[in-house]
């Protein structure tokens, strides 16, 4: 796992990294525009009491609540959104490390699109989920790195493995040895709470889990070479 994360930091200089990057904070930035636009229209449905203190109370519990899942989702929508671009992070990936490997299949964008959608769909989803648990102190950290690292570990080596795997291949090679991807998931999950930093590590997970792929592919060839 680190000599991966080790070679995928290596790479960050990557143009094509770059390009990610910057593609990915100018759609969260607009997705956040938006998000932000529906909330404020959202507060306009709370009514109004007879005691102003009580209109007090709810209006910073809805602003906090707003800062606090901003502040958790921002990295996690980021990370959906490079997923729109995986295909060339990957290819950056093996085109360095793996040239002489049978070339990936390219994810159709309308394809790459669903599949944000539907990752950040599932992480909003279960982050709301347990919300509640998130105003707790020292519980929300454990309870974040914990649900995101699992959600983040999956849905990374998916995207990176089905570009040259069908669904049923993917499914095991991701079981095998799965302490090692949701460990990797749990670090990443750690790293997107970390400003600056999370602004980079959805590459670089990408990245790593390209490299993990490969290990695992690699493993599966000489299995099957060996019952052959």
């Amino acid at each position: 796992m680190f000599s991966a994360i080790n070679m995928a930091i290596g790479q960050i200089s990557d143009p094509a990294f770059r390009t990610v990057l910057l593609k990915a904070l100018a759609l969260t930035a607009g997705v956040f525009i938006l998000l932000g636009f529906g909330v404020s229209e959202a507060f306009t449905f709370i009514p109004d009491f007879e005691w102003g203190w009580v209109n007090t109370v709810i209006g910073f519990l809805a602003g906090l609540g707003f800062l606090l899942g901003g502040f958790f989702l921002f990295p996690l929508v980021i990370s959906a959104l490079i997923g729109l671009f995986l295909d060339d992070i990957s290819d950056a990936v093996e085109k360095k490390h793996y040239p002489n490997d049978r070339p990936a299949e390219d994810i159709p964008i309308l394809s790459s699109i669903w599949d944000a959608v539907k990752f950040l769909a599932l992480v909003i989803f279960c982050n709301l989920l347990v919300l509640p648990l998130y105003f707790i102190p020292v519980v929300n950290l454990f309870v974040y790195y914990l649900l995101n690292g699992y959600l983040i570990s999956r849905e990374y080596f998916q995207m990176v493995a089905i570009r040259h795997h069908d669904i049923n291949e993917v499914t095991r090679l991701r079981k095998t040895n799965a302490t090692e991807l949701y460990l990797m998931g749990v670090l990443v999950a750690f790293c997107l709470t970390i400003p600056v930093v999370n602004l980079i590590t959805p590459i670089i997970a990408t990245a790593a889990m390209v490299h993990l792929y490969k290990k695992r592919a690699v493993r599966m060839s000489a299995s099957q070479s060996v019952v052959v």
